[in-house]
């Protein structure tokens, strides 16, 4: 049983209850977390090549909440909730441990004075009663279940998910279709355990429906590459990422807040666009950084595994350190492109259309399918080679494959090995 990450996470807490006013006093405690965080890699298991990758990104997410917490910014002090009544550098400390308990564990910062409004999806009014949003998000839930079981299914019958062979080897439909399983798995995990929490929150009356909005932004918004990242897919570590900048609100929480129209209330400016570049390139390379923490934890599973397996000694070791880097990397670099094209678009005269839209959604198609290939094929083969019993063999059935089974008489795994062995 893993406890150096449950112990990170208490002592971060509790360093940033204490309020050190000193530097040098919170360098240290900051050091401490990610001591430990930096022991756990190596000894952190799950047995699941997909599930090790993701606790290794979770360690690195919470480097970086360490470092903002302890270094960056006071919290109890620039932060607040919408229920405080007194700023939380004055409570025991008790509360104050509690009160950043809650805080580190909402990331879109709902009721929080770091909410970012622009990019979160409203509970649709006709869910806003109880009944109506447990009804609403046990529905998303089966739905969800059965995206992660269709993409389960199809990464367990495609040779190419258990083989060296390349993603792309297939033709570009079926390029398509392997560079979407793995991160359809991600989207379905985590909106399955999004509309657990929500239906155990809100069914026991801990929180109102308009505390759990969707855990992803629309699907619509992501017809550019920066809306695809910014209001659709990180809407759940869009705080983290921004660790970079900038760390402090504009405001003091406690300040009242101007009337609109209020010569008081200044006009929001438009930040240059160096600026909001620069920052995206810090967002990017803070996530390079959470995904690489997981390729270490991977590379290590691969080393033991690997040593443990060998008994000659001269058995090629793949290293993966960095192979998830390139993709991220490449990020501000179709941002830069298209945000070129937007503005010679601009200057031609044109405006913004459904058939601009349409020709977004296509870029940005053809942009992910390519730049995520050389890091999904690299982690891939080496992830295959470090979790030498496999897991494709071995696994469950599916439920589609129990109906297709028992309802239709259709052994779909074999039938779907047996189509796409011949791709």
């Amino acid at each position: 049983m893993d406890v150096l990450f449950p112990a990170a996470r208490t002592l971060l807490l509790i360093f940033a209850a204490l309020n050190f006013k000193s530097m040098s006093w919170r360098l240290i405690g900051c050091s401490v977390v990610v001591a430990i965080l930096a022991a756990d890699l190596p000894l952190a298991r799950t047995g699941n090549r997909k599930f090790d990758y993701l606790f290794g990104a979770t360690l690195g997410t919470t480097v970086l909440q360490a470092i903002r917490f302890l270094l960056l910014v006071r919290p109890l002090e620039e932060y607040r909730h919408e229920a405080d009544k007194v700023p939380a550098s004055q409570l025991p400390f008790m509360q104050r441990y509690f009160w950043l308990f809650k805080m580190t564990n909402s990331p879109r910062g709902i009721g929080w004075s770091f909410k970012a409004e622009s990019s979160l999806i409203p509970v649709d009014p006709r869910h806003r009663t109880r009944a109506s949003f447990i009804a609403s998000r046990l529905r998303w839930l089966f739905s969800h279940y059965l995206l992660l079981e269709a993409a389960t299914l199809y990464t367990r019958c495609n040779p190419v998910f258990l083989s060296k062979a390349s993603v792309a080897s297939q033709g570009y439909i079926l390029q398509c279709l392997n560079v979407a399983a793995i991160p359809c798995q991600l989207y379905a995990v985590l909106t399955c355990i999004h509309c657990t929490l929500a239906v155990l929150a809100v069914g026991a009356n801990l929180d109102e429906p308009q505390t759990w909005p969707q855990p992803f932004g629309h699907w619509k918004n992501a017809y550019t590459v920066r809306k695809f990242w910014g209001k659709t897919w990180h809407q759940m570590s869009r705080h983290d990422l921004t660790l970079f900048g900038p760390h402090r609100p504009k405001r003091n929480p406690w300040d009242p807040v101007p009337a609109e129209g209020s010569s008081v209330r200044k006009p929001k400016e438009r930040e240059p666009w160096a600026v909001t570049y620069r920052r995206l390139c810090y967002a990017f390379m803070c996530s390079a950084f959470m995904h690489v923490c997981g390729d270490v934890l991977l590379q290590f599973r691969v080393w033991d595994d690997l040593s443990s397996a060998s008994t000659s000694g001269t058995t090629e070791v793949p290293n993966i350190i960095g192979y998830s880097a390139p993709y991220f990397f490449l990020q501000p670099v179709g941002v830069l492109v298209e945000d070129a094209v937007i503005e010679v678009g601009k200057r031609m005269g044109l405006k913004e259309s459904a058939w601009t839209k349409m020709a977004g959604y296509a870029w940005v198609w053809v942009f992910t399918s390519y730049s995520i290939v050389f890091s999904m094929d690299s982690l891939k083969n080496a992830a295959h080679a470090g979790y030498l019993t496999g897991e494709g063999a071995a696994a469950r059935a599916t439920l589609i494959e129990v109906i297709a089974d028992r309802v239709f008489g259709v052994p779909l795994a074999a039938a779907m090995s047996s189509w796409l062995s011949r791709m």
